[in-house]
């Protein structure tokens, strides 16, 4: 199963904000487009978060982090895995990790096993939202050092332009 591991995210990410910064002048402004995951550690202590795409389809399944249906999606998007290392209260951010208007099945780990409750699996598309742009996912440890993920209405639909 191929893995993404934080050095070439980094890479791959450092080389799209290279080529964006030539036409935008304020990066800072802009804000993450739909297709985005940002990992979170409020915890005071440091934590390994780990994201796990299980399937791709059409739809939601009938059962929580389940898809349905067929979808068109590259290997790499088919077998995704982010595992990302956080000190006590860092965030980091990738964008364009999910590439394809599909819907994931995505699955989260705190520290190399998967939540029981809050934590479980989700189905996840980075096309659709309650708003127009879009969505991002992302996992969270808490102040509890609990892990759930959270899926957000993006400002930027990014590759998903209507």
């Amino acid at each position: 199963m191929p893995s993404l591991t934080r050095r070439s995210v980094l890479a791959t990410v450092g080389a799209v904000t290279a080529g964006g910064l030539a036409g935008c002048g304020a990066l800072s402004d802009r804000s993450p487009p739909a297709g985005s995951l940002r990992f979170v550690n409020d915890h005071d202590l440091p934590h390994s978060i780990r994201l796990a795409v299980t399937d791709v389809g059409a739809e939601p399944g009938a059962e929580p982090g389940e898809v349905a249906g067929d979808a068109v999606a590259p290997p790499m998007q088919r077998n995704l895995t982010v595992t990302e290392q956080l000190s006590p209260n860092e965030s980091t951010l990738y964008e364009d990790v999910f590439t394809e208007p599909i819907y994931y099945g995505v699955q989260f780990f705190l520290d190399g096993s998967a939540p029981e409750d809050t934590g479980g699996p989700v189905a996840f598309n980075p096309s659709e939202s309650g708003g127009e742009n879009g969505a991002l996912l992302g996992g969270r440890v808490d102040r509890s050092g609990e892990l759930s993920w959270v899926i957000s209405s993006a400002d930027n639909s990014g590759r998903f332009d209507r």
